[in-house]
């Protein structure tokens, strides 16, 4: 049988479970008097079983056994199950409401954290965690770093890396409508805040890998975040070292309203780096989430999100001594010049939901998204090289003079992307299941302008490339051979239709084991036309004319599938298979050479996936656990070989490797302290890369981390429930460092293991009698004050490397060391 004749038969031809008798159950389901979507009920009998998901408002309805008795379960992600026994029927009709409850409490607030979904691997994360996790990076990146299989080694980021994938490889959406990243950030200090904000938002679904067909084409993670609907005001004003925050919510008869300012500086924070100088950082941001229910059956909303971001550095000095005691080594750098970066972006979305009854649902997205980006330097480094020896009195140390040199860098990057699209999707609510699909067309533009050079004079010697440069007198300004250099004017234009269809059945076996079957797939199709201009042209788009573009165009299929079963046994199991291909078709950084030129025949890359879980729900010392097993296995082909450093990738823009990544996750989560969620976590993988025609065979990829170890705890005494304390831990081992534009691969070494502890503390006003019976506290909620301990051990993580000769043209790595210790103050006030 064909693959694509056996894909069909699963997907259309799965056994159903026969219904028994004529009894009707229905009801509805709701929590604190609300509807609750997609909520399961199931029912189960001797002989029989039937299971349904509940409409949009709660309501359900179930054909059942008349003669036997009838167990009906009621189970939701974050609520405790709950099982209603029934006597026989007959041939009546019986109505059972269920109001479900939360599964833990904490301080007077509900606080239920990573829960797993029955099917795919997806964790659901309430966002009152959010701002207990302690960081220089606030927001849903921070929680994301502590899960495991997810990777980062830069506390200035809100970048990350899943199962040995690149930062490109992870989907992001907000209210179903996929965001796109700034793609010329090369470090930490130049990006500023995620483009999600967190008090705007109600939850967020993560899956780091086998993820659904109706989430999009992409190799590695997807993180799906929705803001919140509100149905009542409320508000939050927040003021600490880094920055500010205002927010609001609330309802206007039939509309609504969900709208966050920030502003955020990490001027503070590089106070504690190795380069001095005068730094100017301002990340601002407004968004708004409203929306207008025009009947029934019709709602409306709008997401607008506006991002400015500036980045500027006039460097005056660096000292940084590294190595070990036997031999240490100091480099002083002295600096001319100044860098300005900007970055920019507007979004917009526009949805009509349409549900003409319980069992449909019809939702149309219409979205653009605008990115401006321009990265300006002209900076020179002067540096000398000292090795350092104790000198001959206490406490003194001797410089020996090792070499001298200088760096001329410069760029005049400018980067401009527009995606516009606009997509339909459909649920319709059958019996045992949902089937789900959608249609989406895209129109991608990329004007890409690229002239960055370096000059490097180690010890009197010019330093050239490795590679070819075409065309000497167009490419170098005057004759010195330079280390990098790229120029070039590119335009990519992008027409994408993509569209996928899935089917859920949910069912129970005569023994009473729970089933659940997802399968789907995915397809997608693609022309791209591409041209490179002279780098001093100033023509548009629009102002290209046929010919001068070339023309590729690609289509594919990715079937996906997830199976998992619950045996009905006394202990709490949960066992998923997840299994399909992903492909990722490039966007525009994947099309770009080291030099700047296109190769516009770039292939979709392919990666093809099995992931095998295990889910245990048990109680020790009396409160309930979680304990969640991932085996995974990733095999990818037409792979885009890449280099990191620091923040920057590179892509050599070739086809021409394959990889694979293999590993094992573990995660306990639970109540350590009654009422308060915390979890760890530990990771293990390996990920390698076999570059055709290199002669290097299997070489560890530039994300190879191969173990990790993450936890997050909250703390509190019970006798002082004002005060509350979190403590976040990551330790991951070094990633896979490579000298700079050599092709030599044997001689890769790696980082320092990241080690990280930040502690934060908070104090709840409100909870002081004497402040809660105050005229103050009759206007404001709550005041929240905190002292957070960022890198509370101090320890000096490293991110990458600057190169540097002696006189004997030998390399020494030296370290660019990221933040130290520093302290933050919080205060927050809700209405």
């Amino acid at each position: 049988m064909s693959v694509k004749r056996l894909f069909l038969f699963t997907l259309f031809v799965v056994p159903l479970a026969a219904a028994m008798g004529q009894a009707r159950l229905e009801g509805r389901v709701s929590a604190g008097g609300g509807g609750l979507e997609f909520a399961t009920v199931s029912a189960r009998w001797q002989g029989g079983s039937a299971a349904v998901r509940t409409d949009r408002k709660g309501a359900w309805a179930l054909t059942v056994s008349e003669t036997d008795t009838v167990y009906v379960k009621f189970s939701l992600l974050g609520y405790r199950d709950t099982t209603v026994v029934l006597g026989p029927l007959g041939s009546s009709r019986r109505v059972v409401d269920m109001v479900m409850h939360e599964q833990s409490s904490q301080l007077n607030q509900v606080n239920v954290v990573g829960e797993r979904s029955t099917t795919g691997n997806y964790t659901h994360i309430n966002l009152a965690d959010i701002e207990n996790i302690a960081g220089p990076n606030e927001g849903v990146e921070s929680v994301l770093k502590t899960l495991p299989d997810v990777a980062s080694n830069n506390e200035l980021s809100s970048q990350y890396s899943v199962r040995g994938g690149s930062f490109d490889e992870n989907l992001v959406y907000i209210n179903d409508v996929e965001v796109f990243r700034p793609q010329l950030v090369h470090s930490g200090q130049q990006e500023g805040m995620s483009i999600i904000n967190a008090d705007m938002v109600d939850h967020l679904t993560f899956s780091p890998g086998g993820f659904e067909a109706l989430y999009g084409d992409k190799m590695s993670s997807v993180l799906d975040i929705k803001y919140k609907r509100p149905t009542e005001f409320h508000a939050k004003l927040s003021g600490s070292l880094l920055g500010g925050a205002a927010w609001a919510q609330g309802t206007i008869k039939n509309f609504w309203y969900n709208v966050g300012f920030r502003y955020h500086s990490n001027r503070y924070l590089f106070s504690s780096l190795d380069t001095k100088g005068h730094y100017t950082t301002a990340y601002t941001d407004l968004q708004a989430l409203m929306g207008y229910k025009v009947n029934d059956k019709v709602d409306l909303s709008l997401l607008a999100i506006w991002t400015r971001n500036r980045y500027a550095l006039v460097p005056e000095s660096q000292t940084t001594t590294f190595g070990n005691f036997m031999h240490s080594m100091e480099l002083d750098i002295y600096f001319d010049g100044q860098e300005t970066d900007k970055y920019s972006t507007l979004l917009g979305s526009f949805t009509v939901d349409y549900h003409p009854n319980d069992n449909f649902n019809l939702r149309w997205i219409t979205s653009v998204q605008s990115n401006d980006e321009a990265e300006l330097y002209d900076i020179q480094d002067q540096y000398w090289l000292y090795e350092l020896a104790l000198g001959s009195q206490m406490g003194q140390v001797d410089k020996f003079d090792r070499g001298v040199g200088t760096f001329l860098e410069h760029a005049r990057n400018y980067l401009r992307t527009g995606i516009y699209s606009t997509e339909v999707r459909g649920t319709h609510y059958a019996k045992l299941g949902n089937w789900r699909w959608g249609v989406k067309a895209q129109m991608e533009t990329t004007d890409d302008r690229v002239n960055e050079w370096k000059w490097v004079d180690s010890a009197g010697y010019s330093m050239p490339t490795t590679y070819e440069t075409p065309g000497d007198s167009l490419n170098q300004p005057y004759n010195p051979i330079l280390q990098f250099y790229s120029k070039a004017h590119n335009n990519v234009y992008t027409i994408r239709t993509t569209a996928f269809v899935q089917r859920d059945f949910n069912w129970i076996t005569d023994k009473g084991t729970d089933l659940q079957l997802v399968v789907g797939g995915r397809f997608q199709h693609y022309t791209m036309w591409s041209t490179s201009q002279p780098s001093n042209s100033s023509r548009t788009l629009t102002q290209l004319s046929n010919q001068e573009f070339t023309q590729y165009t690609q289509a594919f299929v990715s079937p996906r599938v997830s199976f998992a079963f619950k045996p009905n046994i006394k202990t709490d199991l949960l066992f998923r298979t997840t299994a399909g291909v992903y492909q990722q078709a490039p966007f525009y950084r994947e099309l770009r050479r080291l030099d700047g030129s296109l190769n516009p025949k770039v292939h979709p890359q392919r990666s093809y996936q099995i992931v095998e879980s295990i889910d245990w729900n048990f109680k020790l010392f009396n409160k309930p656990f979680r304990l969640t097993t991932d085996v995974y296995a990733k095999y990818v082909d037409n792979l885009i070989p890449y280099s990191i450093d620091n923040l920057r990738i590179r892509y050599t823009a070739d086809n021409n490797a394959e990889g694979y990544a293999v590993g094992m996750s573990m995660r306990l989560n639970g109540e350590f302290v009654e009422g308060l969620e915390s979890w760890a976590s530990i990771s293990l993988m390996q990920t390698r890369e076999n570059i055709k025609g290199d002669g290097y065979g299997w070489q560890p990829r530039p994300t190879d981390q191969i173990f990790s170890f993450k936890t997050f705890l909250q703390d509190y005494i019970p006798k002082i429930p004002w005060w509350r304390m979190s403590l976040s831990l990551i330790v991951g081992t070094g990633l896979p460092v490579t000298f700079p534009y050599q092709t030599d691969r044997s001689a890769d070494f790696r980082l320092p293991t990241y080690f990280r502890v930040d502690w934060g503390n908070s104090v709840q006003l409100s909870r002081f009698k004497r402040l809660a019976n105050t005229k103050f506290f009759s206007v404001v909620d709550d005041v929240m004050i905190g002292v957070d301990v960022f890198n509370l051990f101090n320890y000096h993580n490293v991110v990458s490397y600057l190169w540097v000769a002696d006189y004997e043209n030998v390399y020494y790595p030296v370290p660019n060391y990221l933040t130290a210790r520093q302290f933050n103050v919080k205060v927050t006030i809700t209405f």
